[in-house]
């Protein structure tokens, strides 16, 4: 599978972000605000931020970057990765690996996911596939596993993970980069596929050697750079909300050795932990692109879910509509072609469909687990859809559901129709993270 070189601008994009909005976040007397940072949990970031930022000792962190144009359980392909030490707020030193590269070396043999072997047609299971569960912990763990099992020699504190889209938050909070040695501004809307394009495609017609291909990538972030310096207290304070923002979109995710900041991590719902506890009604969905190159730019998807619980069993019926909006198949886009995992309560059971649908079921975190092969044409929509019966819990005076998003998915519109012996309930919304809903029956 082909590395996407888009991913080496935000590598160094994501590090400025995260060091500076560490040291601002330290510096408390620069924007304290008694009315957003009064509760427990902020007050308890302010006594773990010497921590996490090496005021006390230097720290080391093992950074993921995914590519969520090509979707996988925890945002995107890991085509590269990072290892940065911090002192005081400030890199002591930084690297950057092709996960590619580094999986070249490996030469322990670990047998893949059934998925992956079925269809990646891959044998060893390595770093840059690592990320195969959905819930983020497991997968930092198991991605640090494979990069001590090709030899890797760092010893990490904890690990972050960055999701490309955040580039184009960025910009839509920036604003445009004009680049004048291209003659091209980048915007919000089109800079995760100019990009793209710049490093696979325009840096020949632009008379580029290979050596020369990632020149908009230095001209850019050396741009962004300038621009960060420049901005007053105002803009850092807005740098300092985007970068919460990311946190709470899931398109930056953390994991930390130390129980302390983990369990902040968690309460802030900022690890992308699955939740095994929810004794309600639940729903995940999550996606692996298993060789649709960068179609999840073009692919949106939404749930359209009807409980019937005016008979004796609650019965439930699930949609899921994916909207596959780009026609033209090219080196950018193809038919969309990925492993669909839905997450529901553990005791759900009765699975039946419509249409043809061969079910992997398992259980996992405290659920049920559907899994299928997903294909979608490009340019077109489809439907797949499921039955079945939901456990007796989940009927009662009132009726509880959680919907988790997948990270690296921008946001989740869903429409739930429940239907009891008295009366229809209708909730409509969008999940960007979590949405919990309680409705009262009677």
């Amino acid at each position: 599978m082909k590395e996407s070189k888009i991913i080496k601008i935000f590598i160094v994009f994501s590090f400025i972000l995260v060091i500076t909005g560490g040291f601002l976040l330290w510096q408390k007397d620069w924007f304290y605000n008694p009315l957003a940072y009064n509760s427990d949990e902020n007050n308890s970031f302010w006594k773990i931020t010497p921590e996490v930022f090496g005021f006390n000792e230097e720290k080391t962190y093992l950074l993921l970057f995914q590519n969520n144009m090509e979707i996988r359980p925890t945002g995107g392909y890991l085509g590269n990765f990072g290892i940065i030490k911090i002192k005081n707020a400030q890199p002591t030193s930084f690297e950057i690996h092709d996960t590619n590269i580094f999986d070249g070396f490996g030469k322990i043999k670990t047998i893949p996911p059934q998925p992956m072997q079925d269809y990646l047609g891959i044998k060893n299971w390595q770093m840059r596939d690592g990320n195969w569960s959905p819930d983020f912990l497991e997968s930092a763990q198991k991605v640090e596993y494979f990069y001590h099992l090709q030899g890797g020699q760092e010893e990490f504190d904890g690990i972050i993970a960055f999701n490309a889209s955040g580039l184009k938050d960025f910009l839509k909070m920036n604003g445009p980069i004009y680049i004048d040695q291209l003659n091209k501004e980048f915007n919000s809307t089109n800079i995760l596929y100019d990009l793209e394009y710049e490093v696979e495609r325009g840096y020949l017609e632009r008379g580029y050697g290979d050596g020369e291909r990632k020149t908009v990538f230095k001209i850019l972030i050396a741009q962004i750079l300038d621009q960060i310096k420049e901005k007053n207290f105002l803009d850092k304070m807005s740098l300092i909300n985007f970068i919460s923002d990311q946190l709470n979109k899931k398109n930056i995710l953390l994991y930390s050795k130390e129980n302390q900041i983990q369990k902040l991590i968690q309460n802030q719902e900022w690890g992308g932990r699955i939740n095994r506890f929810y004794q309600g009604d639940y729903i995940m969905i999550n996606e692996a692109n298993l060789g649709a190159k960068k179609s999840n730019y073009f692919v949106e998807r939404e749930l359209d879910y009807f409980l019937d619980m005016s008979g004796e069993k609650p019965k439930a019926n699930l949609k899921i509509k994916f909207n596959h909006s780009q026609f033209e198949k090219n080196w950018f886009n193809d038919d969309y072609r990925a492993y669909l995992r839905i997450y529901l309560p553990k005791e759900s059971s009765d699975f039946t469909s419509p249409f043809q649908i061969n079910f992997d079921i398992s259980e996992e975190f405290n659920k049920k687990v559907i899994g299928f092969w997903i294909d979608i044409p490009a340019g077109t929509e489809k439907i797949f859809e499921i039955n079945y019966l939901l456990p007796d819990r989940i009927k009662g005076e009132n009726y509880k559901i959680l919907i988790e998003k997948q990270a690296g998915i921008n946001i989740l519109p869903f429409q739930i129709l429940l239907k009891t012996e008295e009366k229809n309930y209708l909730r409509k919304g969008q999940v960007e993270n979590i949405w919990e809903k309680e409705i009262f029956l009677k």
